[in-house]
């Protein structure tokens, strides 16, 4: 047998697409399709829709119609088959906001894995966000931590490490998913009256079970000690 046959390996396409989720081809913004909601033959379809797409896109110097395929693509993989056994609740978790914005005190709580330069909530610190991507399984199993973030906090100060998605958008502009500067900007407008001295962020890729139990009830604990009316939940 010829040596270089040896060597050969064959890789479905299944598995090519399952590999995009932390796999050897991981691509967090691509992750969608490595589920279920996507077979063999539709993930081709997208591969096939998306070059032929690009070739548009760089022909016309336009990729408005591209970004909107991808949209609607990640809308159909993240979508549920079925209504979800957990975390179905037969009334509603939120109550209803009687206050007027004007006269309220709002606060902010983000998915997004931000925090402060020199508070880093990982012992040891200093992970990077490509070995907390290699190292999500141990961090879903961690308790999750919510790092106060002061509401002045220049960008540079401001550190963002997030296994459970692409961040390289929030690096670019932290607002996407902390938007603290939309938040003081309208307060400056007056839309709403003041905020709490910090707005908060924690890692969102986290034992589910556990934060409802065991942290959101001493967060919410948190923003009523400090008099909110409403706190702005953001995910990522």
């Amino acid at each position: 047998m010829d040596e270089n046959k040896k060597h050969i390996s064959t890789e479905s396409l299944t598995e090519f697409k399952k590999s995009l989720l932390y796999g050897k081809r991981n691509n967090l913004f691509f992750k969608f399709l490595a589920n279920d909601n996507y077979s063999e033959d539709e993930f081709a379809d997208f591969l096939e829709t998306i070059l032929h797409g690009l070739a548009n896109s760089i022909d016309n110097n336009d990729f408005e119609a591209l970004k909107d395929y991808i949209f609607t693509s990640q809308l159909k993989g993240y979508k549920p088959k079925k209504q979800p056994g957990e975390f179905v609740y037969e009334s509603s978790p939120w109550n209803e906001f009687s206050n007027s914005l004007s006269d309220s005190k709002l606060s902010m709580i983000s998915t997004g894995g931000f925090f402060c330069k020199g508070d880093d909530p990982m012992d040891p610190p200093g992970m990077t966000q490509e070995e907390a991507i290699k190292n999500i399984a141990a961090i879903f199993k961690l308790p999750p931590y919510l790092s106060a973030i002061p509401v002045n906090t220049p960008r540079e100060n401001l550190v963002i490490r997030q296994p459970g998605y692409d961040i390289r958008a929030a690096k670019i502009d932290p607002n996407v998913v902390f938007p603290y500067e939309i938040l003081k900007d309208l307060m400056n407008k007056k839309i709403f009256q003041s905020s709490t001295d910090n707005f908060y962020s924690f890692v969102g890729a986290s034992g589910q079970s556990n934060l409802i139990k065991n942290h959101i009830p001493k967060w919410a604990d948190l923003m009523r000690s400090q008099n909110v009316d409403g706190v702005l939940l953001v995910p990522a």
